[in-house]
């Protein structure tokens, strides 16, 4: 007669085998929607507030995120056709009055030489490098900048229907999140090998994360973008709208994303003959644009995220690098949940120390 311990032993090994496989073979096939289905959590945490409020007036966990969902659907979807109007003026407008700017010469290269001329004179003047090379180096980088650029405008055409795609299963991903996201997480609860209060000790860390870094980011960019706009404007800059919605995108680089933005509107200035405004907007970037960032972001993270400065910008620069945009906020939360879990396991091993026959 065959052991029932050694029964049971196998049949449990063979069920973590089938187990195992069927998460990976559940892995490929969402493989293809993690993006939205990230992006639908961060999301479902960052607007529960608003779900459980029109829960508790409507009494329906299905309306209250069908509602949810469609607001949601509002706040991205009104300002997107908005920007994309707005830039698509302005970027045709700044089309134009660059080939005005060119026009009677041969091309781009006489009229970047000419409008650079006195800077690059003043730059070879002090460092003692030529202006032709530095003139030559510079039209390679703004051409291969050009190409850069044309490549993403075609790549974003080309994407428009996959983008469209993704907006639709994340919003569905949304939905469901908020209606059944309390009896996921009780499931998931229930299958951990983890105490109740370490389990909600990980949940209020992973929510807490995700909440800093969504309002952060949002606060950060809408700052960025409001204070550029004002600088932009008192330097006289074109295309105002353009410059502006490139800061507040940008911003979401930590530290040197509005820089890229009021840096090149400064060497703009600059090459223009402008330089007493190319010299406020340097002043003006450096302390107010740029400072926004590094007030803001550490203090809002700094509130729920128990990180110092150091770690977050890691967090956030790293984040980008591994999983792209989406890592500014799994970045954070992925080194949040790594603190956290450090600190559980010293708090464990101190039970064990102090009552070590209990546990052995």
């Amino acid at each position: 007669m065959r052991n029932g311990s050694a029964d049971k032993r196998l049949a449990f090994g063979f069920l973590l085998l089938l187990t195992a496989g069927a998460l990976y073979l559940s892995y490929l096939i969402a493989r293809p929607f993690l993006g939205a289905i990230i992006t639908a959590t961060l999301l479902a945490v960052a607007v529960y507030p608003l779900f459980t409020l029109l829960l508790r007036t409507l009494r329906n966990r299905s309306a209250a995120a069908l509602l949810t969902t469609v607001a949601v659907l509002g706040m991205l979807l009104v300002p997107a056709v908005f920007l994309v109007n707005t830039l698509a003026v302005e970027t045709k407008a700044l089309y134009g009055w660059l080939n005005e700017q060119s026009a009677g010469d041969a091309g781009w290269g006489e009229y970047f030489a000419r409008v650079s001329d006195r800077p690059f004179a003043w730059i070879e003047g002090k460092t003692g490098v030529s202006r032709e090379q530095l003139r030559s180096t510079a039209l390679d980088r703004l051409q291969d900048a050009s190409a850069e650029l044309l490549n993403w405008a075609k790549s974003l055409v080309l994407n428009i229907t996959t983008t469209i795609g993704e907006t639709f299963a994340m919003l569905f991903a949304l939905f469901f999140l908020l209606r059944d996201g309390e009896a996921i997480l009780r499931r998931l609860g229930s299958l951990l090998p983890l105490q109740p209060q370490r389990y909600q000790q990980l949940l209020k860390t992973i929510f807490d994360s995700i909440i800093a870094n969504f309002y952060g980011v949002l606060a950060v960019a809408l700052a960025q973008g409001a204070l550029g706009a004002l600088g932009y404007w008192i330097a006289g800059l074109p295309n105002l709208m353009l410059w502006t919605v490139m800061t507040a995108l940008l911003s979401t680089v930590p530290l040197v994303g509005a820089t890229l933005v009021w840096g090149t509107a400064a060497i703009y200035l600059g090459a223009t003959g402008h330089w007493g405004k190319a010299l406020f907007m340097v002043i003006y970037g450096a302390g107010v644009i740029s400072m926004a960032d590094n007030v803001l972001r550490p203090l809002i993270l700094s509130g729920r995220v128990k990180l110092n400065t150091l770690l977050i910008f890691f967090s956030l620069v790293g984040g980008v690098e591994a999983f792209g945009v989406i890592g500014l906020f799994v970045g954070p939360i992925i080194v949040s949940v790594a603190m956290a879990l450090v600190t559980i396991l010293a708090e464990e091993r101190a039970e064990w120390e102090r009552d070590p026959a209990e546990n052995g």
